[in-house]
C-alpha cells in the first residue's frame, strides 16, 4: 500500500495546519466528500479528520508535488478551530531556530490578516478600553463615517511633499477598513479575489 505524505494548509491565510498521509482511498473520499480524509499508520485504517473532534477540514483543491509523491491539500478552516491534537491551532508551533530578519516577515499580508482576526475578536468580545470596542458599539454608520474621514485625509497627505506623513495617515485608513470589513462580515480573500478577477478579465483585454 502506497502512502502519501499529505501537507495541510489553510487556503486563505496560508497557514501550514499539519502533516498527515494519505492512501489512494483516502484520497478518493476526499474528493467524493469534499472533507479531507487521511490513513493513520498507528491504527492502520483511514480517517476523517475531524470527525470526533468536529474540526472538519473542506478541501478546496489537492495539489500533486513534481515528483508525484507528497501532496498539498488547500483547506477552509476558520480561525476558532484547531487542527493538532494538543490543542493548538497548527501542529508547527514548536520553534527550534529563528534568524534576527524573522520579525520581517510582519510586514506581509500576513499581518493583515491578523490584524483582521484581532479586529473580528474585539468585535466578539467587546473589551472594555478598546478604541474598536467603541467603533463597534457606535454602529456601521460611525464606522463607515470615520473610514471616509480617513480617506479625506489620506488625500490630503498625498497632496503634501510629506512621506512619512502620508504613511501614518494610510495606515490608519487601512486600520479603519479592517474594522469596516470586520462590520459587514467580509474577508480580505474575497477582496483579492474580485481584485484578481478584474486582473485576468483586464489581461484578456
Amino acid at each position: 500500500m502506497e502512502l502519501k505524505p499529505v501537507i495541510v494548509q489553510e487556503v486563505s491565510t496560508k497557514e501550514v495546519l499539519m502533516l498527515a498521509y494519505a492512501n489512494q482511498e483516502a484520497i478518493e473520499l476526499t474528493k467524493q466528500t469534499g472533507y479531507a480524509h487521511f490513513y493513520s499508520r498507528s491504527r492502520n485504517k483511514i480517517w476523517k479528520k475531524g470527525e470526533e473532534s468536529g474540526n472538519t477540514m473542506p478541501v478546496v483543491k489537492i495539489i500533486e508535488d513534481c515528483d508525484n509523491d507528497t501532496l498539498l491539500y488547500l483547506v477552509e478552516f476558520p480561525k476558532e478551530k484547531v487542527a493538532c491534537h494538543t490543542g493548538n491551532r497548527t501542529c508547527f508551533f514548536n520553534i527550534i531556530y529563528e534568524s534576527n530578519n524573522a520579525k520581517n516577515d510582519q510586514s506581509n499580508l500576513q499581518f493583515l490578516l491578523e490584524l483582521k482576526q484581532l479586529v473580528d475578536d474585539r468585535k466578539e468580545k467587546l473589551p472594555e478600553g478598546s478604541y474598536t470596542t467603541k467603533l463597534f458599539k457606535d454602529g456601521i454608520e460611525k464606522i463607515a463615517k470615520k473610514f471616509g474621514e480617513e480617506s479625506v485625509e489620506v488625500v490630503l497627505a498625498a497632496m503634501r511633499d510629506d512621506r512619512e506623513h502620508l504613511i501614518y495617515e494610510l495606515a490608519d485608513l487601512i486600520y479603519h477598513l479592517t474594522v469596516l470589513l470586520s462590520a459587514k462580515d467580509i474577508e480580505w480573500d474575497k477582496i483579492i479575489s474580485e481584485l484578481r478577477k478584474r486582473h485576468l478579465k483586464a489581461s484578456k483585454i
